[in-house]
């Protein structure tokens, strides 16, 4: 009686249920219930007296097999979800458990294997790591809108702000010089007013673009102060070793052999203004930016397309 109650819910069981023979080469199954043939689309003769690797097809570069493989050789239970393949060829998802069954002396005679078809449930583990994917990238992308400048790609006002504070401690802290930088394209309003504002953006972005390149020190940075201003920031140098770093920034954007009929050369040029502090305490971060603004002032007033240091 009891015997006939287990077979009847093996049979009447909605799980795939399957069974190997492990004393025989390849692990054939022996026995499926009517679940796993409505799950594969395969009849009992189709799928018995052969390994059940045909589930797979072609998609065999699975790591979870490699699991099921050393569970059969060790004779040990495992817990796998697979990719199968129906006989149609169309794709589900099977939680695959597999259980060793003992004779009396211990050796392992077969292997006793439980199917779920869990789909649903991956599609939908599938659907939220795609959403979380996303928030995640939505939110790098505004974490870098918050510090980028649209236009030009460097840092923006926002961002100076903050890590100008920030370098401005660390200078303190270590007695080291900080060179603040600021920069004005020079007659960049006549320059629009001649070849139009959408000349002028990328004219924006190929002069930021040279600047952002000309750094020593993964502290050091440029950002976009506002309209055809720019700033840069770096630590470390003396005012004549500050100086010949502007020039070369000078020196980038005159290269750039970009038309300017205001210019006195004929090309676009830049006038620069900047100061060196070794900070202390006594030293606040205003002063350095007010230095460098009033020797930008003053390296407009001396005919532009040079530097002034203050």
């Amino acid at each position: 009686m009891k015997i006939e109650i287990l077979k009847q819910a093996v049979m009447d069981s909605r799980d795939g249920i399957t069974i190997s023979d492990n004393g025989i080469d390849d692990n054939p199954l022996i026995f499926v219930n009517p679940a796993f043939e409505r799950m594969t689309g395969y009849s009992f003769e189709e799928i018995t007296n052969v390994n059940c690797r045909y589930l797979q097809k072609d998609d065999r570069e699975q790591p979870e097999l490699e699991i099921v493989s050393s569970a059969v050789k060790n004779g040990e239970y495992c817990l796998v979800t697979l990719r199968n393949y129906r006989k149609d060829g169309t794709m589900f998802w099977n939680e695959l458990s597999i259980s060793p069954i003992h004779d009396e002396n211990g050796v392992v005679t077969n292997f006793l294997g439980i199917q779920k078809d869990v789909t649903p449930r991956m599609l939908i583990l599938q659907q939220l790591r795609d959403e979380h994917q996303s928030l995640e990238e939505m939110k790098a992308h505004f974490e870098q809108l918050s510090i980028k400048d649209g236009l030009t790609g460097i840092y923006n006002r926002r961002f100076f702000d903050t890590q100008f504070e920030v370098q401005c401690r660390i200078a303190c802290r270590t007695s080291d010089s900080l060179t603040l930088a600021m920069i004005d394209v020079d007659h960049f309003k006549l320059f629009n007013d001649v070849y139009g504002h959408q000349v002028g953006d990328e004219v924006l972005r190929r002069v930021a673009d040279s600047l952002n390149k000309s750094f020593q020190r993964g502290s050091d940075f440029a950002a976009r102060y506002g309209g055809e201003e720019f700033v840069v920031l770096f630590s470390g140098m003396t005012i004549e070793q500050s100086a010949r770093h502007v020039e070369t920034l000078c020196q980038l954007v005159r290269d750039l052999r970009i038309p300017q009929c205001a210019s006195k050369t004929g090309y676009l040029t830049i006038s620069v203004g900047f100061s060196v502090h070794v900070f202390s305490p006594l030293h606040p971060c205003n002063d350095l930016l007010a230095r460098a603004d009033r020797a930008l002032y003053i390296a407009k007033e001396r005919g532009r397309d040079q530097h002034f240091n203050l």
